[in-house]
């Protein structure tokens, strides 16, 4: 049985989220609950969990402040949230669930089996330390910026511009890494695309992201890019006009 603990200071909140881990999520088991960052500190403290659910905004701080308080963070975290636009970029990229209010049962399930894949793979802390450096606006500019891409086996910790491209296969995504490396992500390139565009990433096909810094090439009567692994990327017509600019601006 996995113990969870619940922060959040709506008390309907609360009550929702355990009714729904009770039916939905079976080898959950909430063993406490806190209404704010301090409470929760202490709560944390005491029982010890596996998984917290968390929310972001509560009255004596963020979720945010409550991780940067904890001393060790042995524990999953689910940030449950009414802001969906709240920093959802980071979360997905740093290995970091997330389930939105109104609660879905069917992404409470997802966030919770992931987290439930990763209990023995490694320490958290680098996937924490890693979102809580993406909130920091200071980091924004930081051009070795890492990620975290969490499989079913592995935890990848790697730096972005170890990232030659993106290639979408339906509901998964390829990162092709230099060194020929690959990592197949069972999420669509479009959960990607926001934060990577913001790293002189371009998509230059529905099926295709590419990091700029690694072009060789563009033909542009053929409309291919020929990238620094010696791959050919289609470019979509309409995209021609928009990428010669942004190799221009390099």
């Amino acid at each position: 049985m996995i113990k969870a603990v619940i922060i959040d200071d709506e008390v309907n909140s609360r009550d929702s989220l355990r009714e729904m881990i009770r039916i939905y999520c079976p080898d959950i088991y909430v063993i406490s609950e806190a209404e704010g960052v301090k409470s929760g500190l202490k709560c944390v403290d005491q029982f010890k969990p596996d998984l917290v659910f968390l929310d972001i905004k509560m009255p004596d701080g963020s979720g945010f402040d409550f991780l940067n308080k904890v001393e060790s963070i042995d524990f999953r975290v689910i940030f449950v949230t009414a802001f969906e636009e709240f920093a959802i970029k980071a979360f997905k990229f740093n290995a970091i669930d997330y389930i939105t209010k109104p609660l879905d049962p069917y992404e409470l399930k997802q966030a919770v089996d992931r987290a439930l894949q990763v209990f023995s793979k490694g320490n958290v802390n680098d996937s924490i330390k890693l979102l809580l450096e993406s909130m920091n606006p200071q980091s924004q500019h930081n051009h070795n910026r890492k990620v975290v891409l969490k499989t079913l086996n592995i935890i990848h910790v790697i730096e972005i511009d170890r990232i030659i491209r993106l290639e979408s296969d339906r509901n998964y995504t390829i990162f092709y890494l230099v060194e020929k490396e690959k990592i197949l992500m069972s999420r669509s390139m479009r959960e990607y695309e926001e934060t990577l565009l913001e790293h002189n990433f371009f998509r230059v096909h529905n099926s295709h992201l590419i990091n700029l810094n690694f072009v060789r090439k563009f033909l542009k009567d053929d409309l291919i890019c020929v990238l620094s692994d010696n791959t050919n990327i289609p470019v979509a017509y309409r995209k021609r006009d928009e990428l010669l600019l942004a190799l221009q601006a390099l």
